[in-house]
């Protein structure tokens, strides 16, 4: 290995340090902003210690507030559960308010290895990550915790325990859980796209495999929502599948266009119009110039510089990655 690729690849791992050093700082400071900054300064500074009360208590108390059905009473089976969920709850919620930072750095990282029309992607993949992850967080909220906690409250009754008394760390846990995965359900179809358009992946993949793809999918979602039952299953799993098949559609169109235009603007792809049988085509005076080489076979060597070995696009001699898939070809 050369010294000009040891230094790249240290290069790239400086790069990737300083990105993940950003997205973890940024996450330690919401993470201490939920923990100890008071939800309410004025009364703080008015009543001191006794009227302090974190930013993160206010979504706890949210929570019980907006989920907790009716009759439901907590109990608290160890000393530490108090602290748990004090702490799973700042760290849930810092993370969903991380996330933009954290699609941000991720987008920027790989932003050397895109053409001036791959970047202009950034921004638009960095809000649609974090709309999504918002919507999955809030249908997570709004829609799989309250069907969760529905679908349960029959068997309380059933096994005659009313009115119904619950683990307090278990109740804030699912809910946290549901949540919290539910976002990042909701921000995979992005990812899929991008990984499609780049050309890192092929949409006749997903395409191919669908069957697989969904039944992975359902199961992902059965993870997701425990002990809800296969209606809340089926209920997250429509708009991500969804999400998803859409994404692999709009990726794969975006993609072909792309390959499209790169052979257009690389001369390939074009033909004269054919003659007339038995008339030859007049040939204007001037200068003689040579025409293109015919492209290579799919299984023409990095050497012969005209097909790329992965993807078959025709490269100029001495290129180093394909522009159509990114691969390194020498």
């Amino acid at each position: 290995m050369s010294s000009e690729q040891v230094m790249s690849l240290r290069e790239h791992l400086s790069e990737l340090k300083r990105r993940f050093k950003i997205a973890f700082m940024s996450f330690v400071i919401i993470l201490v902003t939920f923990l100890i900054v008071p939800a309410n300064p004025t009364t703080f500074l008015s009543q001191g210690y006794n009227g302090f009360t974190p930013v993160i208590a206010f979504f706890i108390s949210r929570v019980k507030l907006d989920l907790l059905p009716p009759n439901w009473h907590f109990i608290v089976v160890s000393i530490n559960e108090p602290l748990e969920i004090y702490i799973v709850a700042s760290v849930l919620f810092a993370m969903i308010f991380n996330s933009p930072i954290f699609a941000y750095e991720v987008i920027k990282f790989i932003s050397p290895g895109l053409n001036d029309r791959e970047k202009r992607l950034i921004y638009p993949f960095v809000g649609s990550t974090t709309a999504l992850f918002a919507f999955g967080s809030f249908f997570g909220y709004f829609f799989l915790a309250k069907f969760l906690l529905a679908a349960l409250t029959p068997f309380f009754l059933f096994t005659g325990v009313n009115p119904p008394q619950i683990d307090a760390a278990n109740f804030y846990f699912i809910v946290f859980l549901t949540i919290g995965m539910s976002g990042i359900a909701f921000t995979v179809p992005v990812y899929i796209y991008t990984l499609i358009r780049f050309g890192v992946i092929q949409a006749t993949t997903f395409t191919k495999n669908r069957i697989i793809v969904w039944a992975v999918t359902y199961i992902l979602c059965a993870i997701i929502t425990p002990d809800g039952g296969p209606f809340l299953d089926v209920l997250l799993f429509i708009p991500i599948i969804s999400l998803l098949e859409l994404a692999v559609f709009i990726g794969g169109r975006h993609r072909r266009a792309i390959v499209k235009r790169n052979e257009e603007e690389q001369g390939y792809g074009t033909s004269p119009a054919p003659s007339a049988p038995g008339r030859s085509s007049p040939v204007a005076p001037g200068p003689v110039v040579s025409s293109p080489p015919a492209p290579a076979t799919a299984e023409a060597t990095p050497a012969t510089g005209t097909r790329c070995p992965y993807c078959s696009f025709p490269v100029a001699p001495g290129t180093v990655f394909c522009p159509n898939c990114g691969k390194a070809i020498q």
